[in-house]
């Protein structure tokens, strides 16, 4: 039997333009926070104003897909929502590890090119690999994070706001689930919702801890 898009989601499913009205709405967080990266390339490096080019229009891509999938639900929304985000959190990764590997900027965009065309054929062909792929993603992140770390090249207080805020967004995200003690599908407060807000603020304080590192500085940062 082929689940319902967003039905582990709490949030009742109506048939209107937007099918899970609050979910659909708070994806526009990603939007937000893209857009405030794009912004700030004009503060920028020129060498890292192609990583904040390409970010900002991931979270901004990312949100438009969470957006499709609350929202009109169409057959290409889940495709759309899955890769946007397993994409963004593969990018950081990347582009972590190329500051600290000292990468040459046309390996680091060989790299990241290549893992998302694979990541993109694999859930084209295999819908359902999604937490593979994203936990696949995540556990890259970690390890850029733990090397990055090595550097001592973190911006500290911005790296404790990301992790204050996804430690939030997952206990949310599993306690606003269907069936979960948080779930009431007819409130305004949806814990999924809640997730979007602090994911989005969570990939961008990260993003920001780890501009040191892309820089290829090695000292302690505040």
């Amino acid at each position: 039997m082929t689940a319902t898009i967003g039905e582990s989601d709490c949030e009742t499913i109506s048939n209107g333009l937007l099918a899970q009205p609050v979910n659909a709405v708070s994806s526009l967080a990603y939007v937000v926070v893209g857009g405030i990266v794009l912004y700030s390339i004009t503060r920028s490096e020129d060498e890292e104003r192609s990583n904040r080019l390409v970010f900002g229009f991931l979270l901004v891509a990312t949100g438009v897909g969470s957006v499709l999938f609350h929202g009109p639900q169409g057959p290409a929304s889940r495709f759309v929502h899955d890769v946007t985000f397993v994409l963004t959190v593969l990018f950081i990764a990347v582009i972590t590890i190329s500051g600290i590997v000292g990468w040459a900027r046309g390996v680091q965009w060989a790299v990241f090119l290549s893992a998302a065309a694979l990541t993109a054929i694999v859930l084209a062909v295999w819908p359902s690999s999604t937490n593979v792929l994203a936990g696949a993603s995540l556990m890259l992140l970690i390890a850029s994070d733990v090397l990055g770390h090595r550097t001592g090249a973190i911006r500290k207080r911005w790296w404790r706001a990301a992790v204050t805020a996804v430690v939030i967004a997952v206990a949310l995200f599993i306690a606003g689930r269907t069936g979960g003690p948080l779930c009431d599908s007819s409130s305004l407060f949806q814990g999924h919702a809640a997730w979007h807000v602090l994911s989005a603020g969570a990939l961008w304080a990260y993003f920001e801890s780890t501009a040191p590192v892309r820089a290829g500085i090695s000292e302690d940062v505040s």
